[in-house]
This record gives structure tokens, C-alpha cells and sequence, in this order.
């Protein structure tokens, strides 16, 4: 079916000299073209070309249509207009079946009211909402959207247009877009469209004389010789629109004015319009005339309001405007926007502003959405008056309750033309800009911030501030502003809960910024140094205690005092500020060998950013889980983490400057004995200031650090890790497991036969291991010390440190402690010992997934006269890690779309994954996939089988 089409006033305008135009639309969208955007200036024919291509399409598809208003209305309009015809707000919109699963979150953008309480849209997560409504309704049948004068489109749709191209792909969808060719540069989504791959862009070119000739057959009746066709062309240039209001002209002049006629009608152009049919109308129907041109699409009692008339003149001068030509006759729209534009024009530019005054005032009055008004009131010059500047407030509002801040953002600004200095309006205008123009975000902060002294304003203030500088690399100057104002607040502060609360959050606020790069991390230590801890009664106190935690970590601390805290605050599950309070007691916990309730925690906060869309905290807590989980020797499950990481990064958000995703990916391909490609990510890394940061830096060095070092680079890994140590001692960071460089430059070190060196540095960090205290840390110190140490002490060193070890969820590391004594029982002569702690190496090493370590302990193995009977490897081993991650929610029984949403990725990618699953595991359904995947890892899965000589 051919759903309802809102163009089809030029319909009856032939579509004469654009075969081959139509031939190259036929063409594109029939092969691998999801897209055309048809381009030209104004009256070229863009409409009606659109037009006959869909009717080519829509009798195998369903065809949705909107016209771009001029004026538009607010955020998604386009996209509302465009899905209308659904009637997907209509009655109980959860109960829509093109509304079930991530479709859901598409609600912000389809309706128009605001829901009171609602918080602000992610607004990747609406167009993700849209994107998958757009694929259930062509999971029916073939789908053509077509979107006409794009120039005009909301920032929000166009936005969404060109996040569903860049998919579309997938879908058997086709969009036609006409663009109207202006002298203004165009949005960037608007480059971005036409340079997708799938987007055909055609420039809509001047008819012929023949096409000309066509026209003005139809409209005169009789063929014009060919000296008339020549001065049509001469006088419209070929532009149809000017060819149809000229053949009008010399048909009511009939008949048509002779070829040596002196110049007819010389410098016709688009007023044309204006001085033959405008001109000729009454006073009233000229007044109705403004009025529409004003409100649009607006009713006939609001129109006849504006006009100063009542509603029967009002349709009386309607019907002389259709009978004119100007209007369309099924609506209160013009037949083209060239005659709007020239009936504007006409209006002298002070009484113009007036009429949208007015304009805007009736439609208030009238109860209609505040995007509506603000439409008129951002048309409007000067300063906006107080009523005025309530409404555009309430605008931004409901546009950022769709997940459109930047839309909001105009609104704002255009409102503080009232006040300037507004400390609430600064506020939600930086709050609105945090993530499209962070900088400005954080001048309009500083300015509220100059214009206020009272403390509960001044912490809300500096709160916002921080939040938004820690997106931006801004955390030492919002480190300077929240202590001052925590300094200011102490004395200033009453003890309700109230203030309680925005103490707590301040001071958390003061722990964020200040441990973000190394600079300020030792200004915290001291001004914490005796800070009693909360509870943890209030949601804002878990917040400062999960902080405190990830301090007194930092610190390094004893980790048995910092657990119990630590477990309070995840086992009360709210994250509140952005998770901060669980990120900081995650860190504490997971470097303190407390995995299952870390992973557990970050698994709920993942499926809680899936369920809403949110794209960025889903990285977030992916590239975190993916430390997690490779630092409990999980390398396998680590890999889908931190490959949903950085996809979402990378390819999605597109985030310059990300750090944690690209460690995360990269470490998990050194394990897999990847070096190359592990290289390749941790180049991609563009941070600026990198070496300033307090946790990135570190974890940069220390995967650089093993890249070089699986890459036979011995010297430059030692270079990585021993900056990594002078780094963390000159920030004052004193946890020995954080970033574990010493364990790695022992090793090394060793290996190179530099035992003196190897011991300065252990017995260097030797304390600080002590302090920490747990089995693991312990384990690793007593490893190190054995590697570096010669004879029967080395091997009693590392076999205790094996047994430590084996007992922790170190399990990489207890790998090595076996690798490295079964070596040193074979160097010394005892084979059969020496293959039983190279067996071990190997059989924790497949379970970790850690092939890096297997390949060199294979040939070790070898020499000690061990041989493996079955490979070393599961099936699952080969599946990248985008297959992996897909593999794994498959195996949960999860459907393909649920496994997109989930990821963020097409069907059709979940659908490419999936084959190479089956292919490489040698499987015939998703059935199979759960007992492959259980069969490759875990503690009790796959083992290797050997055989001694």
C-alpha cells in the first residue's frame, strides 16, 4: 500500500525533459542505492521529479512523505510529519507492535507533549529507537521515506536521516530527498548525507528548449513556434515554475504576445508572482494572504485572527486565493514556497515582525506547544520580551526531553537575549550544550558562576561544571573551582539533609576532578588524608565513599580495609553522578581480587545503558568490565567486552581522544598473541596531554609495554614500563597492582640477565605490595623475586609463588609462575617435574585464553620431552571479537534483532557474524553455539590432553 502523500499539488504539471534523470533513479535504487538526494534552486522541478520516482516505487512499497516547513516547528518535526500516518501515538502507544523492543525509545521523538517528571532523551538512543522503528515497518515491506526541501529540515531529523543512511544497507529502504540549492554553507549532516556511499546525488538541471516547448503546449493548449520558445527560455531560464506562471500570463492574454513583440515580460523572475497574481488581490484576501504565509498550515480561525477578520470572510478570501492559483485546494498552503516567500517579501520588514508577534501571542493564547510559538519567536529581531523568553524556555524543554539539546540550545540563547545574566538560564543553557559545544557549556557556567555568592546555587553550579569539564580534559580547572567552593560552602551550609546532600556530592565532585590527571592526585591525598568516611545511608554519601575507596586504592592502601566499604556501596546498586560512586568502588574491589561482585555490578549497569540506548555508557562500562575480566584471566570474554567498546567509540560515537577502549582491545589481542593488530589500535590513540592522565596514561604505558614485548622488543617494553613507575611515584600513586610495571620489568629483566636491576626494582615496590597484602600481589612479588634469583632459592621462590597464586583469580600470572618453574626445573635436570608445571602453564593458560603464553611454553614443553596429544586450542578460539560477542548473547537464546539492539549493531551484521560462527565452529544452528562456548573456558571447561615421553 501507498500510505497518504502530503505532495501532490504540482501533480498536474507534466513531467516533461527528465527521462534520463528518472532512468538514473530507476537504476540506482534497483542495484545497491538506498538514496537520492535530488539538488537545484528553487521551481526547478525537484518536487515533481521526486514525485514520479515514487510513483514508479510505492506500488511494491509503503511510501512515507513530508514537506520540510520553512518556519519548522521544534525538534524531529520532519520526523513526526513523516510517521504520522502510523498513528503511532494514538491510545496506548507501549501496545504498537512497531514499537516493541529498542523501537520503544523512538517515543520522545514522536510525540509533542512533554511528560512531566520525564528526564532528558539520550539523543542517540531516540535516533537508535528510530532506526529500528524505520526496520520493523520495512520488515513488512519495502519502505520509501521521501523528505522534500531538506534545506529546511530540523537539525534533529536531518541528524537521524543521515545516522539511518549510514545503516540503511541493511533494509529494503530507499530515501529521496530534494534540496534546495542556497547560498548559505549547509549543515555538516547535510554533506554527510550526500557523501554516504549509497546516496546518489543528482543536480536537477534547466529543461530545454524542447522541454520548454512540452510545457508550454500543455498549459497553452496549442504548440508555440519556435521564437516564443526561445523567449520563454530567455526570460525563466529553463525553470519550470517560471515556465507555468508565464504560460498563465500569455494565456490570459491570449493570444501569447508575438516573437517580435519588444522584449515581453524582460526580467521576469520569481515576482513574477507578485506583480500578476498578488497584486490583483482584494485587501482582505491580501491581509488572509499575509496571515497564511505567517502561520502555515495553521487553522482558518487562527488565521482569520492574524488577518483581523472572522472566520467566514476568512474562507471567503481563501477561495479567491485558491481560484488565484496561490493556494493549494485541499489545504491552507501555498502551491509553491516561492509564492509564500514573495508574499512575505511584500510585507515592509517592521510590519512582517509585527505580524509573528502577533502571530506568536494567538498561538500562546491558544494553548498550542511552546515550539509552535517559539517557531515565530526565533524569527523575531532584537531582544525577546518576557513572555517571550518563558516560552523559548519552555521550548528547550520539550526539545531536550526528545533528546535534541543542540535544538534546545537555540532556544536558550535566543532567551538570554532578555537577561544576560540569568544564573538559572546560564545554567540550563551550558547543561543543553554539554555534549554538542562543551566549551560553551562551560563559559556560560563560569559566567553564572561570576554573577552568584550563594552557596547552594555556587555547589549545583561548580557540580554541573565538573561533570561537563571531565568529557572535555577541563578537570584542572574544575578541580580549582570545587574545592574553592566546597572551602566556601563548609561554614556556609546548614545540616538538613538537603545540605547534607549537595556537601556530599561536592565533596565526591572534588574526588573526581581531582584524581583525573596526575597533577591534582596528591592535593587530594592531603586533603583527605583524615576525612571519616560516610556511612553510605544516602545514595550522595555512596557516591563520596565509592570515591574515597578509589582514593584510598590509589594510595594503595591495605585492601582488606577497603572492601567492606566498597561492597556496601555496590550491593545498594544505584550509581547516582554517572555511576562515579560504583566506578571508584568497582576499582577497589576488582585490583582487590574481588571479581564476582564487580562483574555482577558492571553486568546490571550494562543492561540497564542497553535498555535505554545509551551508546556512551555502554562503552564505558564495557572498555571497564573488559579490565575486570582480563584481570581476572578471562581473556576470552574480555575480547566481546572490549571490542563493544571500542566499535561503539570508534565507529558509532565517533569520540576523538578515547583512551580506555582502544587499552582495553589492544591488551586482549596481546594475549591472543596478536601483537600486530594490538599495535595497530593503541596508534590510534589521539589523547592530547595523554601523559597528564591519571589512570589512561598508565594503562597506555602498560599495554605499550607488552605490545613490545610480545613484538621481541625487549629494551623499548622496558623503557614503557619503568616511565610508567617514575609516573605513577611522581602522582603519589602508591597501589603496587593498579599498574603492575615492576612485575612486568622483573620478568624482563630476568629474561635479559639483569638480576641486579630486576631486584632494585621489586624490593623498590616491595612495601607498597606488602601494604596492599593480598594473595595475588604477594604471589607476584615472590614470582618476581624468583625469576631474578639463580639456583634452588629461585625455584622454591617460584614454586610458592605458584601455589599463592593458584588459589587467586590471578590466573595469567599463576600460568607464568608455572611456565617459569617447570624452565628452571628443566634447566636444572628434573624433566619430569619440569613437564608436570609446563602441562599446568599450558592448561590454565588455554582456559585463560592466553596464547600469547602457550606459544612459549609449547617449545619449553617440547624440550622437556612433553608432547600435547589434542590441540591447545578450542573451535571458539578463532571467532573475533565481534563474532564472539554475538556468539555469546546467541547462545543465551537471544533473537537476532534482540542481539542488534543489544549491540548496537543491523540484523544484517548480527546475520554476517553469525555465518562466520557457524563456519568456523563447524555448526549447523545457533543450538550448538552455548555448548561450544561453555567447552572452550570457565575453570572447569576445556582441558588439554598430553602425552609424555
Amino acid at each position: 500500500m501507498a500510505l497518504p502523500r502530503s505532495e501532490k499539488a504540482e501533480d498536474a504539471t507534466p513531467l516533461v525533459g527528465r527521462d534520463t534523470e528518472l532512468s538514473l533513479i530507476r537504476e540506482h535504487v534497483l542495484g545497491s542505492g538506498r538514496a537520492v538526494l535530488l539538488r537545484g534552486p528553487a521551481g526547478i522541478g525537484k518536487t515533481r521529479l521526486m514525485s514520479a520516482a515514487i510513483d514508479e516505487l510505492a506500488a511494491d512499497a509503503h511510501v512515507l512523505t513530508v514537506k520540510c516547513p520553512e518556519d519548522a516547528r521544534g525538534a524531529y518535526e520532519a520526523v513526526r510529519m513523516l510517521f504520522a500516518p502510523l498513528a503511532l501515538t494514538e491510545g496506548a502507544t507501549a501496545g504498537h507492535p512497531l514499537l516493541r523492543g529498542s523501537a520503544r525509545l523512538a517515543l520522545p521523538a514522536l510525540t509533542r507533549d512533554r511528560t512531566p517528571g520525564r528526564p532528558p532523551a539520550d539523543g542517540y538512543a531516540v535516533m537508535q529507537g528510530l532506526y529500528w522503528l524505520t526496520a520493523g515497518f520495512a520488515a513488512e515491506r519495502p519502505v520509501v521515506l521521501a523528505v522534500d526541501d531538506l534545506q529546511w529540515c530540523d537539525e534533529a531529523s536531518l541528524r537521524w536521516l543521515g545516522f539511518l543512511l549510514r545503516r540503511a544497507e541493511d533494509l529494503p529502504l530507499v530515501l529521496l530527498l530534494s534540496l534546495r540549492i542556497e547560498e548559505e554553507t549547509p549543515p555538516a549532516a547535510l554533506e554527510e548525507i550526500a557523501g554516504v556511499a549509497s546516496c546518489l546525488t543528482l543536480d536537477v538541471r534547466p529543461l530545454t528548449a524542447e522541454g520548454v516547448g512540452a510545457l508550454l503546449t500543455h498549459f497553452l493548449g496549442d504548440p508555440p513556434g519556435p521564437a516564443l520558445v526561445e523567449t520563454c527560455v530567455q526570460i525563466t531560464g529553463g525553470t519550470p515554475f517560471l515556465v507555468h506562471l508565464l504560460a498563465g500570463r500569455w494565456k490570459e492574454h491570449s493570444p501569447p504576445p508575438e516573437a517580435d513583440d519588444p522584449a515581453p515580460d524582460e526580467g521576469a523572475d520569481y515576482s513574477l508572482a507578485a506583480r500578476f497574481r498578488i497584486d490583483r488581490l482584494t485587501a482582505e484576501q491580501r491581509a488572509v494572504a499575509r496571515a497564511v504565509a505567517v502561520l502555515e498550515s495553521e487553522g482558518i480561525e487562527t488565521v482569520a485572527a492574524l488577518a483581523g477578520t472572522q472566520p467566514e470572510p476568512a474562507r471567503r478570501a481563501v477561495e479567491g486565493l485558491r481560484a488565484a492559483g496561490l493556494l493549494r485546494p485541499d489545504s491552507l498552503a501555498y502551491r509553491h514556497d516561492l509564492v509564500r516567500q514573495t508574499v512575505l517579501k511584500a510585507v515592509p520588514h517592521d510590519e512582517r515582525a509585527r505580524l509573528r508577534e502577533r502571530a506568536a501571542r494567538l498561538l500562546d493564547d491558544s494553548g498550542r506547544p511552546a515550539e509552535d510559538v517559539a517557531a515565530q519567536l526565533m524569527l523575531l529581531p532584537g531582544t525577546p520580551d518576557p513572555w517571550m523568553a518563558t516560552v523559548l524556555r519552555s521550548a528547550a524543554l520539550d526539545a531536550e526531553q526528545r533528546g535534541a539539546p543542540a535544538i534546545a540550545g537555540q532556544y536558550l540563547t535566543r532567551a538570554l537575549r532578555h537577561d544576560p545574566d540569568d544564573v538559572e538560564l546560564l545554567a540550563d543553557t551550558a547543561r543543553v550544550f554539554a555534549h554538542s559545544d562543551p566549551g560553551t557549556a562551560l563559559l556560560r557556567l563560569e559566567h553564572a558562576l561570576s554573577l552568584t555568592t550563594d552557596p547552594r546555587t555556587r555547589c549545583r553550579l561548580v557540580l554541573q561544571y565538573t561533570v561537563t569539564s571531565l568529557g572535555v580534559q577541563n578537570s584542572l580547572r574544575a578541580f580549582d573551582l570545587v574545592r574553592e567552593t566546597l572551602d566556601r560552602a563548609v561554614g556556609e551550609l546548614g545540616d538538613s539533609p538537603a545540605d547534607q546532600a549537595l556537601r556530599a556530592r561536592v565533596e565526591a565532585m572534588v574526588l573526581v576532578s581531582g584524581l583525573d590527571e596526575k597533577a591534582t592526585v596528591r592535593q587530594v591525598r592531603e586533603r583527605f588524608r583524615d576525612h571519616r568516611p560516610p556511612t553510605g545511608a544516602t545514595p550522595d554519601e555512596r557516591v563520596l565513599l565509592g570515591m574515597l575507596c578509589a582514593l584510598r586504592t590509589l594510595e594503595g592502601r591495605p585492601a582488606a580495609d577497603l572492601v567492606p566499604a566498597a561492597q556496601r556501596v555496590l550491593r545498594l546498586g544505584d550509581a547516582g553522578l554517572g555511576g562515579w560512586g560504583a566506578l571508584g568502588a568497582g576499582l577497589t574491589l576488582y585490583l582487590a581480587d574481588e571479581i564476582e561482585p564487580v562483574d555482577a555490578a558492571f553486568t546490571n549497569l550494562l543492561q540497564y545503558a542497553r535498555d535505554r540506548g545509551e551508546a556512551w555508557n555502554c562503552a564505558l562500562v564495557s572498555a571497564t568490565r573488559a579490565q575486570v575480566r582480563l584481570w581476572a584471566g578471562n581473556v576470552t570474554q574480555a575480547l566481546s567486552d572490549a571490542q563493544l567498546a571500542f566499535d561503539l567509540m570508534d565507529r558509532e560515537l565517533r569520540v576523538e581522544g578515547a583512551v580506555a577502549a582502544h587499552c582495553a582491545l589492544a591488551a586482549v589481542h596481546t594475549q591472543r598473541g596478536e601483537p600486530r593488530r594490538a599495535e595497530d589500535l593503541i596508534a590510534m590513540i589521539r589523547r592530547p596531554r595523554l601523559d597528564q592522565f591519571t589512570l589512561e596514561y598508565h594503562s597506555y604505558l602498560m599495554t605499550r609495554a607488552r605490545i613490545r614485548a610480545a613484538l621481541g622488543d625487549p629494551e623499548g617494553s622496558l623503557e614503557c614500563l619503568l616511565r610508567c613507575g617514575d609516573s605513577l611515584t611522581a602522582a603519589g600513586i602508591g597501589n603496587p597492582v593498579l599498574a603492575p610495571w615492576w612485575f612486568d620489568a622483573a620478568l624482563l629483566l630476568a629474561e635479559l640477565g639483569r638480576a641486579d636491576e630486576g631486584l632494585d626494582v621489586v624490593e623498590r615496590v616491595a612495601p607498597s605490595a606488602e601494604r596492599w597484602g593480598t594473595a595475588r600481589v604477594r604471589g607476584m612479588l615472590q614470582l618476581a623475586r624468583g625469576a631474578l634469583t639463580e639456583g634452588d632459592p629461585g625455584i622454591d621462590a617460584l614454586a610458592a609463588a605458584a601455589d599463592l597464586l593458584a588459589a587467586t583469580p590471578g590466573r595469567l600470572e599463576h600460568a607464568r609462575a608455572e611456565h617459569l618453574l617447570g624452565r628452571r626445573l628443566l634447566q636444572r635436570g628434573d624433566a619430569q617435574d619440569a613437564r608436570t608445571h609446563l602441562h599446568r602453564s599450558i592448561d590454565v593458560a588455554v582456559l585463560c585464553g592466553d596464547r600469547l603464553l602457550v606459544d612459549q611454553v609449547r617449545p619449553v614443553l617440547a624440550a622437556a620431552g612433553g608432547r600435547l596429544r589434542r590441540g591447545t586450542r578450542s573451535p571458539a578460539d578463532s571467532l573475533s571479537g565481534s563474532e564472539r560477542q554475538v556468539a555469546e548473547l546467541a547462545a543465551t537464546g537471544a533473537t537476532n534483532r534482540e542481539i542488534a539492539e543489544a549491540l548496537f549493531l543491523t540484523q544484517r551484521t548480527v546475520e554476517f557474524h553469525l555465518t562466520g560462527v557457524y563456519r568456523k565452529l563447524g555448526l549447523r544452528g545457533r543450538g550448538q553455539i552455548a555448548d561450544v562456548l561453555a567447552g572452550g573456558r570457565g575453570r572447569t571447561g576445556l582441558r588439554t590432553r598430553h602425552e609424555d615421553a
